[in-house]
């Protein structure tokens, strides 16, 4: 009997949610499970991956050390040179050493840690009639906003694993003077779900507002409007900047047609340069989807 390596595990670790799958050595996922994030003292989002990475061999029939790779997503960003985690408030991850140091040592395989965004955005380029891009940037828009960069079929991660914090981008009138007090970032602070909610009033959710919008209410209209503008002004920076040959619009925002849509048409009047805008097609998958398919590469490099 080979006692080589069958499988591979890719993790979607979030604020509220991990998702966990096993897939086989293609990428094709085999087992998975779902559960809230375990929060507390110490890291117990460390503990729970690497327990839902043992039970999920158990379910396939697979003893540990079956294990070719793993990839983790994480909601934060993540050092190329030293491999710590930051920016990741709502997660409670080692500090004093890397992430995918302390998950490789009780698994026993090759672990990448990598932002979670740039995962999806790995997952996204992926899918078929895009692999033939040779770019792709991920503008995911939801509670929080984040941007996900691949160039020939491998993820930008910039000099501190920061390329994509578009959260930052400084938008708006006098930054300077507003950078110190925006929440999230001038940029996010303007365009996620917190700031559509402000804008609207009284406090309805944001999935209210845009059943009203569809149902024809003039004020959800014009405030989804007005926050779709301001998006379309980080997709023509993208535009300007990476010239990606696709721009890919998720999360619980960006993948609403007509929420992209609108960003679409305000974005082509900012630049005279072509701008090919689509939404997710995985949906809250891709973040699962593009842990084990870098984990099926990472295992195929070594």
């Amino acid at each position: 009997m080979s006692t080589a390596p069958q499988a591979v595990l890719g993790v979607d670790l979030g604020g509220t949610k991990l998702i966990a799958a096993l897939a086989a050595p293609d990428g094709s996922i085999l087992r998975e499970i779902e559960q809230p994030t375990r929060h507390g003292a110490g890291t117990p989002a460390l503990d729970q991956i690497v327990e839902l990475g043992t039970e999920l061999l158990a379910t396939a029939g697979l003893p540990a050390g079956r294990l070719a790779a793993a990839v983790v997503g994480v909601p934060g960003s993540v050092s190329p040179r030293t491999g710590l985690v930051s920016l990741a408030p709502n997660v409670a991850l080692p500090t004093d050493r890397p992430l995918a140091v302390a998950i490789a040592e009780r698994l026993g395989c090759p672990v990448l840690v990598e932002n979670d965004v740039n995962i999806a955005a790995f997952g996204e380029a992926r899918q078929p009639g895009r692999q033939s891009h040779d770019s792709l940037a991920f503008l995911s828009f939801g509670t929080g906003v984040g941007l996900g960069l691949v160039l020939g079929g491998r993820l930008i991660r910039g000099a501190n694993g920061a390329a994509g914090e578009i959260a930052y981008l400084p938008t708006g009138a006098e930054p300077h003077a507003r950078a110190g007090t925006a929440v999230g970032g001038l940029f996010e602070d303007t365009v996620s779900s917190p700031a559509i909610v402000a804008a609207y009033g009284d406090g309805v959710p944001v999935i209210d507002i845009f059943a009203r919008a569809v149902a024809g209410e003039a004020h959800a209209r014009a405030v989804l409007d007005g926050i779709a503008k301001t998006a379309s002004v980080g997709v023509a920076a993208i535009q300007a900047i990476f010239d990606p040959a696709i721009v890919v619009l998720g999360g619980s925002i960006g993948a609403r047609s007509e929420f992209a849509d609108a960003v679409r048409r305000h974005a082509v009047t900012l630049l005279p340069l072509p701008i090919e805008i689509e939404t997710s097609t995985l949906g809250r998958r891709a973040g699962i989807v593009g842990a084990v398919g870098a984990a099926a590469d990472l295992a195929r490099r070594h």
